[in-house]
C-alpha cells in the first residue's frame, strides 16, 4: 500500500493531477501476482527498464521510467545545448554499465519545462537522481565520466542498489 501512495504522490508532483495509466495498473497487477505466487525470490531494483539514453516522449513515459526502477537518472537536455551534446555519450556509457540497477533516460527541457522548474533545474544539462520516485539529488552542468560515475555510484549506494 505504501508503494501505491508513493506513485500517487509522484503522479501529483509530475503532472499536478491524479492520472493512472494502463501501464501503472499492469505493473501493480504483475507485482501483486508475483507476491502472491512467491515467484519473486529477492527484491530487484528494476521492474521496468528503458534503453539507456531513451528520450521520453511524454509525462506517462517519464513517470514509468522514474517508477520502473528503485533508482532513475533523468538528464534534462536542450536540443541546441553544446554541453548536452558533449555529455550525452558519457551519460550513455555510464548508464550502460549500471542499466540493470537503474533507468537512465533523457527529457527535453522544452517539453518538460514545468517539471524541470519544479525540480530546480536552472540550466542544461542537468541530471536528476530519483530514488523510489522521489528526487534526491540534482547534478547541474557537464560532468566528466569519472565525476558522473561517482555521482551514480553514490546515489546507488544511498538507495542500496549496488
Amino acid at each position: 500500500m505504501r508503494g501505491v501512495k508513493r506513485r500517487i504522490a509522484l503522479q501529483r508532483f509530475l503532472c499536478g493531477c491524479l492520472l493512472v495509466s494502463v501501464d501503472d495498473v499492469d505493473r501493480l497487477l504483475w507485482k501483486k501476482a508475483l507476491e502472491l505466487t512467491g515467484r519473486e525470490r529477492a527484491p530487484r531494483c528494476c521492474q521496468l527498464n528503458y534503453a539507456t539514453g531513451h528520450v521520453v516522449a511524454g509525462e506517462a513515459q517519464l513517470r514509468n521510467a522514474v517508477m520502473g526502477c528503485k533508482v532513475a537518472f533523468v538528464m534534462f537536455f536542450g536540443k541546441t545545448c553544446p554541453y548536452c551534446q558533449m555529455f550525452d555519450p558519457i551519460f550513455r556509457q555510464v548508464g550502460e554499465r549500471y542499466r540493470d540497477v537503474a533507468n537512465f533516460v533523457k527529457a527535453d527541457v522544452e517539453q518538460f519545462y514545468h517539471i524541470a522548474a519544479a525540480l530546480g533545474v536552472m540550466g542544461t544539462p542537468a541530471t536528476v537522481a530519483f530514488v523510489e520516485g522521489r528526487p534526491v539529488e540534482v547534478a547541474p552542468g557537464f560532468m566528466t565520466a569519472p565525476q558522473f560515475k561517482h555521482f551514480v555510484e553514490s546515489v546507488l549506494a544511498y538507495a542500496g542498489c549496488r
